[in-house]
């Protein structure tokens, strides 16, 4: 059969599936958390807290500070450790406990941030062994200026301690 005649659209087509719910209605709990319900064995949900130290304050304090790789001042940032052993992951950073300050990069230089983060310039493990002596003497720095949180200590100890204690 040939149509003679093209299509057109009278009315226009609705966005959106038919199963959408309706906006302002939040969604009830579904029938497995009903039945635990009525059975006495429900789970009380609740959103988990941070698993690792978040500090804005924490991260400027580090940033202050000057670079604890080659000691240029007033040019540095707050950098995380790139250690997997200690948390880090694609997408994913450390806590703020552990990190370290180091330079940016500048018009005719590369700075220390950059060359930790892009790697290339040392091996595993002399970059594994630098960035732990970077913490410890940030650790230290702040300490004596009394701006290291019982919180950062917490979190050094949790991870630096069972990253030590593993011989790495």
């Amino acid at each position: 059969m040939e149509r003679r005649s093209s299509l057109k659209t009278k009315t226009p087509m609705k966005r959106g599936g038919w199963l959408r719910a309706k906006p302002g209605k939040p969604k009830g709990p579904g029938l497995a958390q009903r039945l635990a319900d009525v059975l006495g064995v429900a789970i009380d949900h609740k959103p988990k807290g941070p698993t690792v130290y978040r500090s804005r304050q924490h991260r400027q304090n580090v940033a202050e500070l000057s670079c604890v790789q080659c000691g240029k001042q007033q040019r540095s940032q707050c950098a995380h450790l790139n250690l997997l052993a200690v948390g880090k992951g694609k997408g994913l950073k450390v806590s703020d406990a552990l990190t370290v300050p180091l330079c940016a990069d500048g018009l005719a230089f590369r700075g220390c941030h950059s060359k930790l983060d892009q790697g290339g310039v040392y091996d595993k493990p002399t970059s594994a062994s630098l960035q732990i002596l970077w913490l410890q003497q940030t650790r230290t720095e702040l300490q004596r200026l009394g701006q290291w949180p019982e919180a950062a200590e917490a979190d050094f100890v949790r991870h630096i301690g069972a990253y030590l204690a593993r011989g790495a």
